[in-house]
């Protein structure tokens, strides 16, 4: 006994069933491809340690004469020009939206000898690092006479 409308009234409950089932079906999909944990501490530090690989690499660009914006800083600072690489590289961090996403920075200059470290250039603006940091280095070479210095960038949230 089929009512007025029959057949059409049939498919059509077909149809919502099958809407239903689909719909189930990708609620359940996407339920299982959602995380199942928090972000941990080790999440935030390859955060903070890619700004930081990504800061410097942006300093050290090559220019068309070889050299970088970060090879000038060191070069100025070392050779008496009375540059301040590490505040200059910090104000240049200033610029960045890092800062004001409560990214903070500790910028030191080393020189690598053969005899050892020896801190040339530090700027701690912000003060002091928290136990919690993340340093990223960069090397920048001098030439004439040939001198390595390494550039750390300590990272942390405050």
């Amino acid at each position: 006994m089929m009512g007025k409308y029959g057949k059409s009234g049939q498919m059509h409950t077909v149809e919502a069933l099958i809407a239903l089932v689909l719909i189930i079906g990708a609620v359940t999909f996407a339920s299982q491809m959602a995380p199942k944990q928090v972000c941990m501490g080790g999440d935030v530090k390859t955060q903070l340690f890619l700004y930081g690989k990504d800061f410097l690499n942006l300093l050290d660009m090559e220019r068309s004469d070889h050299t970088s914006w970060l090879y000038h800083q060191i070069n100025g600072t070392v050779n008496g020009s009375g540059w301040d690489a590490a505040a200059n590289i910090t104000n240049e961090w200033l610029n960045t939206s890092l800062n004001a996403k409560g990214v903070f920075c500790k910028v030191e200059i080393v020189n690598l000898t053969a005899d050892g470290i020896n801190i040339v250039n530090s700027n701690a603006s912000f003060g002091e690092p928290p136990k919690e940091t993340v340093t990223v280095s960069k090397l920048v070479t001098l030439v004439k006479p040939v001198r390595v210095y390494e550039v750390r960038l300590t990272l942390w949230y405050a």
